[in-house]
């Protein structure tokens, strides 16, 4: 059973159903739409419907596996399928993929802030407040973390309809016209990138033994990702409707470009501080939840009684991948559209894969 002194924490079935849209969505409306809209023109909407049919599945392969081992965490029952050593030669790649998350998201909220509004402030500020922030989340533990999380949801939920909303009598249905009249190769291009952020429901497998109630996570989990979908369709296909596929792709970030033709009557406007509060919060609450991933997975293939001693190292190893691996956000924009996404689908679908089929070969964990 999992070690309650790692960690005590249990969330409920609503705090996971906003956990887990926080953290595929919270940064897949920051660059994914100018990715998908630059392959498949006006029918970008029709790659994030398959690339979340392709979420549902790793979903169903992640929860299948996880329920073989009741209050196990994905780090304890590896050396139970592959043997001691083999389990945390493989534990510790997930916890890289983990920090590698993090440093991510952090990299995308650093960059953002500075190409967008303060250009003269060095990236190392923002990329050590990001850190920081949800370093001091992940040492208050899953629970605060998903209270947190359920003030936040919400409030960006509403954000962004409310920008949709008052973006409307800009938009124009000839943007996105004709429909189905990409090819599938283009079509299969522009889907890689989004399904390798649904394929981010793979953490579930660190989250299920900390659940109150496990037995609707099939339904809550898919739930969550219908509601992904449905908020990256309304910035996707809004961002459309304002400026075709043709500007929409030339633009970094699309939705604050829309956010900013927002005009009525000379007075609604200059509204960016909106999307800004919604990155920040949102982005800040999946960088906690992968940074505690790390730190709990980290301590539970050490045999530590505590994760929260690892937190200040993992902080300096996350600040400095943030900085290191993607120093500009060409650099980072071009690894998370071309390496990125068979990167993390080899942790996302293939390994969980080929674990199950192991499970079911061999037998070990529950039925």
């Amino acid at each position: 059973m999992t070690d309650k002194i790692l960690e005590g924490g249990k969330i409920d079935a609503r705090q996971t159903l906003y956990l887990l849209v926080t953290m595929i969505y919270a940064t897949l409306i920051l660059f994914i739409p100018q990715n998908t809209v630059a392959h498949a023109k006006q029918d970008a909407w029709l790659s994030f419907l398959v690339a979340f049919t392709g979420g549902v599945i790793i979903s169903l392969v992640v929860i299948n596996l996880s329920l073989r081992f009741p209050g196990q965490t994905l780090f304890e029952y590896l050396p139970l399928i592959l043997g001691r050593f083999p389990g945390k030669i493989i534990g510790f790649f997930y916890v890289w993929l983990f920090i590698h998350f993090c440093a991510l998201v952090d990299r995308e909220y650093c960059s953002h802030i500075v190409a967008v509004f303060m250009p003269e402030t060095p990236g190392e500020v923002f990329l050590i407040h990001g850190t920081i922030m949800a370093a001091y989340i992940a040492y208050c533990g899953l629970e605060v973390l998903a209270r947190l999380n359920q003030l936040f949801l919400p409030l960006n939920a509403g954000l962004l309809t409310t920008l949709f909303v008052l973006v409307t009598p800009e938009m124009k249905v000839i943007n996105i016209l004709p429909v189905f009249d990409t090819s599938l190769l283009s079509l299969a291009k522009s889907t890689i990138t989004p399904l390798s952020w649904f394929g981010e429901i793979v953490a579930l497998a660190v989250i299920i033994p900390y659940l109150a109630e496990q037995k609707n996570i099939y339904h809550l989990t898919i739930k969550a990702l219908f509601f992904v979908l449905i908020l990256i369709e309304l910035a996707t296909i809004g961002v459309l409707l304002v400026f075709s596929p043709t500007l929409t792709s030339s633009y970094f970030f699309p939705v604050l470009s829309g956010t900013k033709m927002i005009n009525i009557a000379n007075f609604v406007e200059r509204l960016e501080i909106i999307p800004i509060v919604i990155w920040v919060t949102s982005g800040t609450v999946k960088a906690a939840l992968f940074f505690w991933a790390a730190a709990l997975g980290s301590a539970q293939l050490l045999g530590l009684k505590d994760y929260r001693p690892l937190l200040l190292p993992l902080a300096v190893i996350v600040t400095a991948l943030g900085y290191l691996l993607h120093p500009s956000i060409i650099d980072l924009l071009n690894f998370l559209t071309q390496a990125f996404p068979f990167y993390a689908l080899t942790f996302e679908f293939i390994i969980p894969f080929l674990l199950l089929i192991i499970v079911l070969i061999k037998g070990p964990g529950k039925k």
